[in-house]
């Protein structure tokens, strides 16, 4: 039996205004490609969960999945590219 968590409205909205600034300042530096930058901002952005963070991942519709999988893939490539230094 999965416990259901209780979330106050004040602290999803700080969730969706954390991920969208993390997110915008991350797009602002992968444009100025400094990718080691790029990449701590959108893999902060992940932290603050964009959807109902009371959902667990494996009950929220397929767009919000497939959304929050490329952002990671995303980012997975910005440290790659950073490693590699291109």
């Amino acid at each position: 039996m999965e416990k259901e968590v209780k979330i106050k409205t004040n602290s999803y909205k700080l969730n969706k205004l954390g991920y969208i600034a993390f997110l915008a300042t991350g797009i602002v530096f992968l444009v100025l490609k400094d990718f080691s930058q790029a990449s701590i901002f959108w893999g902060l952005a992940l932290i603050f969960d964009p959807f109902n963070p009371s959902r667990p991942f494996q009950k929220r519709p397929t767009y919000q999945k497939i959304w929050l999988i490329v952002h990671l893939l995303i980012m997975l490539i910005l440290i790659v590219l950073m490693l590699t230094g291109k």
